[in-house]
């Protein structure tokens, strides 16, 4: 879980900033002010909206093949699971 925790919080301002820099969005220092262009608008806007929205589906996409249960995976639970079970039978399916 850590490892891909790091990578998603590595991973999400890097697209931002890739999302910035494609749509030609210019960084200010203190006291200057720059004008953006229409595409660093777009940037902003692309990346606050479609990219989180594109990531989310990718993830729910991800999580789909990851099934908690054991029913749905087509598994016997183990009897000692099954408060209906008696001691050494095995659960019909």
């Amino acid at each position: 879980w850590t490892a891909t925790e790091a990578v998603g919080s590595a991973a999400g301002p890097y697209l931002y900033s890739a999302a910035l820099a494609a749509g030609g969005f210019a960084a200010t220092r203190a006291g200057e002010q720059v004008a953006q262009t229409a595409g660093a608008h777009t940037a902003v806007l692309l990346g606050f909206t479609v990219l989180p929205a594109a990531l989310m589906v990718l993830s729910v996409l991800a999580q789909r093949r990851y099934l908690l249960d054991s029913d749905a995976r087509g598994r016997p639970e183990h009897p000692a699971t099954d408060p209906g079970a008696a001691p050494g039978t095995p659960r019909e399916a």
